[in-house]
């Protein structure tokens, strides 16, 4: 069983927020399983192809949301956001990869993925997969995973109740993600830049200039 599903079966069992599961994998069989996924068509840069990195570092955090059914697919947005803002304010090199995994220059350093239900309430798993040597420098920690995964875990939560207040005083919907939309193109350094979509096969669809982001 997965650490986001040891969480899900946590949130179901009615685990409050902050309650988090990690686990730090054998790096080649972190890297075999890497390489048998296949993953959703995204954009990468058409000049360069980066490399799939190794993240055996994982830890998925239960959230219990305050914020309606509309908006729930703005989660990993929300985290990828307030995670790269962290990053980002120690080292300007960090970034966001469309949609929601955060690179360091252009290098794939951990991926985000998030899963809602209902337990008297809305909640989401929010789980990170990483390369927990390039996080452990900037999170002041040094081979101490699970403390790793603590910081990690508060940064998740802080990132998800900064957002619900602004939903809160913004009282209006806009698209789950127009409230953050702004800062988030800050964040993501291929916009204006020359893109590939590829096909989970690795094939080009089409070559074009990344411009924008629909918020719904």
């Amino acid at each position: 069983m997965g650490v986001a599903q040891e969480a899900l079966e946590l949130a179901r069992g009615g685990a409050q927020t902050g309650e988090f599961v990690f686990r730090v994998s054998d790096v080649q069989k972190a890297a075999a399983s890497d390489q048998d996924e296949c993953s959703e068509s995204a954009c990468a840069p058409s000049s360069a192809s980066t490399s799939a990195v190794e993240k055996p570092f994982e830890v998925a955090t239960v959230v219990c949301l305050g914020v309606s059914m509309p908006y729930v697919p703005a989660v990993p947005y929300v985290v990828a956001l307030g995670f790269c803002q962290f990053l980002h304010a120690k080292d300007e090199s960090f970034g966001i990869r469309w949609p929601y995994d955060i690179c360091y220059k252009d290098q794939v350093i951990a991926s985000i993925k998030a899963t809602a239900g209902y337990q008297e309430g809305m909640f989401a798993v929010v789980s990170i997969a990483a390369d927990s040597e390039a996080l452990c420098s900037v999170f002041d920690v040094t081979d101490n995973t699970e403390l790793l995964a603590k910081k990690v875990s508060e940064l998740v939560v802080q990132s998800v109740s900064v957002w619900e207040q602004q939903v809160k005083r913004a009282r209006s919907f806009a698209g789950p993600i127009a409230l953050i939309l702004s800062d988030y193109f800050d964040m993501v350094p291929l916009l204006g830049q020359q893109v590939n979509k590829v096909y989970p096969s690795g094939n080009v669809a089409l070559t074009a200039r990344f411009g924008g982001i629909d918020v719904w």
